[in-house]
């Protein structure tokens, strides 16, 4: 099989070159970075508070002529009841933190954190006991945020906010705010914004009794007629319209009713108490009235990672998977044209596992320098992408959400805006992902990761899931190949169809990376910053993205693609001939 696959690429690669011949561009000659200045400027950054879409020296300007702070922002994956998706916090935090973000000014946005405390995976109940959710203990929680603060103030921030769209998460933010502020000593100063989610929960309810005329008891505390009335706002798409029936059978993950009164009106207005008291906060921690890290209040109805219900009783011997458990629906679902599970409800997730996608891809990205022209959420586009076409591909899959972030070295020596999540808390991140999956009924976990620094940490997890594991109904895959092989099968391909050698190809943000980029998010490529060999020596480019196209993207994408697909099968079914690959 694998000599096939070999020989469809040899022959897609001539019939390439001979259409391509008399097109190819001329290798110019170029002196690469050595007789480049230093440092250059990172040129007009666009319309963004957002670190995902600055390349790293406009970020650098951005912090050196004064945006010196920064919002972390927390959400989850987490059942939202049977009318939305599972990553309602995510897209209601992307809206939110923008706008105080810029109603601060000097500010930008992390990327946001989608894998918080919801509950257990040893014993599934409230969030963690419908399908979708993702549950991220809170010790490795706390972890990822203060290795992300540390990374955010190496790279020149003063001040980090963490604002949470989740009471599961109020406890890590402060104790990550706590440890930093203890670290640093002054040097910079992390701050928890709770008055975003606990004082703004009791406005809300105060505002919805007064103008929607619910009482405070019919209001509820999750998926409720305030969260379904922000999503309509931000993300119409992401509510399922004939399913707002409220609270309409046992255990559906709503607490509270009158889903049918939400309107994108009330969501606009629960939003601004949100951010009206947020910024109100900020501006008084900042002025010294206020702590950075005040004592906690007491949460809503016991929401967040609980989602305002208590755990469920453990059942006798090992737990059935949560697509078995899950109560059954009122009604059919019928779930968009879509593989990823925080845009799925908990009830189409529950089915779609039931009809046979019990396959999950967990796409691993990173937040890093990627040259002067190509923005530092570059892996984090490319993976999502990727990760879409593989599951379609494979067709009884689904993609988790993507984490974004991971090693990239010394969390204290980041150039700015690169974020790093090293070992061992990486690998925590992976398996826990990989420990909520199975929990809902997950047999096989896909690792692909776009990055060198990803690969490790995936294989010693997967193989340390399936020591553990052995003999049960779940396997976990470190599709390295997605990354290693995918990239030799494409420099074959760049040599044959256009000549360029491995100087000309490069290793980071060069014709590759940035060809890949200028085919799925073009957006992200700054195409008056593209320079032979990156241009200035700091750029940390190799090689020559002059030479990018997005056909040559396209062509990438498929061989990482292609690559991965192909070891899983090697993997899941070894030829007895050959004795097969060792597993991972």
């Amino acid at each position: 099989m694998k000599n096939r696959v070999l020989l469809s690429m040899l022959a897609l690669t001539v019939l390439f070159v001979i259409s391509t011949a008399a097109q190819r561009p001329a290798l110019r000659p170029g002196s690469g970075q050595a007789d480049a200045p230093a440092t250059a400027p990172g040129g007009k950054p666009p319309d963004t508070v957002k670190l995902e879409e600055l390349t790293w020296a406009e970020t650098r300007d951005l912090i050196a002529a004064g945006t010196t702070t920064v919002i972390i922002g927390t959400a989850g994956t987490e059942q939202k009841g049977p009318h939305m998706v599972d990553g309602e916090h995510k897209f209601v935090m992307d809206y939110t933190a923008d706008k105080i973000a810029r109603a601060l000014g000097k500010t930008l946005v992390a990327p946001i954190v989608t894998y918080v405390p919801e509950g257990s995976w040893e014993n599934p109940g409230g969030h963690m006991g419908k399908p979708g959710t993702i549950t991220l203990p809170e010790e490795r929680f706390v972890e990822l945020l203060v290795s992300a603060g540390r990374s955010l103030k190496a790279g020149g921030f003063k001040k980090v906010l963490y604002l949470g769209e989740s009471g599961g998460n109020r406890t890590g933010m402060r104790s990550a705010a706590d440890k930093l502020n203890t670290l640093w000593q002054g040097a910079a100063t992390a701050y928890w914004v709770d008055d975003y989610y606990t004082k703004a929960h009791a406005e809300q309810n105060t505002w919805a009794a007064k103008y929607l005329k619910v009482a405070d008891d019919q209001v509820g505390n999750h998926a409720n007629i305030l969260d379904t009335s922000e999503l309509l706002f931000v993300a119409p798409k992401h509510i399922r319209r004939d399913r707002l029936t409220g609270n309409d059978y046992a255990n559906n993950g709503v607490s509270g009713n009158n889903q049918s009164k939400s309107t994108p009106e009330v969501g606009k207005a629960l939003l601004q108490i949100k951010m009206d008291l947020a910024l109100a906060q900020i501006k008084r921690m900042m002025d010294g009235s206020e702590p950075p890290v005040a004592a906690p209040q007491a949460p809503r109805g016991g929401g967040g990672g609980g989602g305002g219900r208590p755990q469920q009783a453990a059942p006798a011997g090992p737990p059935r998977p949560t697509m078995a458990t899950a109560p059954a629906g009122m009604t059919p679902t019928k779930a968009p044209d879509t593989v990823f599970i925080d845009e799925l409800t908990w009830e189409e997730n529950r089915d779609a596992m039931k009809a046979g996608k019990t396959t999950f891809i967990v796409p691993v990205g990173g937040t890093e320098k990627n040259g002067y022209h190509m923005v530092l959420g570059k892996h984090n586009y490319v993976v999502t992408h990727a990760a879409n076409q593989m599951a379609r591909k494979l067709k009884n899959t689904l993609v988790a959400p993507t984490i974004q972030y991971v090693p990239e070295g010394d969390p204290d020596r980041q150039n700015a805006g690169a974020i790093s999540l090293p070992s061992p808390a990486y690998d925590m991140l992976l398996d826990a992902a990989a420990r909520s999956l199975k929990a809902h009924g997950a047999t096989e976990i896909l690792f692909i990761g776009d990055s060198g620094g990803n690969q490790a940490g995936m294989t010693a997890v997967a193989a340390k899931l399936n020591e553990e594991w052995k003999g049960g109904p779940t396997k976990v895959y470190a599709l390295t190949d997605y990354y290693e092989q995918g990239r030799v099968h494409y420099r074959a391909w760049l040599e044959a169809a256009y000549g360029y050698d491995d100087s000309v190809i490069g290793s980071h943000a060069g014709i590759s990376d940035t060809s890949q980029m200028l085919f799925v998010h073009p957006a992200g490529v700054r195409k008056d910053r593209i320079m032979p060999w990156g241009g200035p020596k700091d750029s940390g480019v190799s090689g020559d993205p002059t030479r990018s196209t997005a056909e040559i993207g396209k062509m990438g994408i498929a061989f990482k693609v292609n690559a991965a697909i192909n070891q899983y099968k090697l993997l899941k079914n070894p030829p007895p001939q050959r004795g097969g690959r060792p597993g991972q």
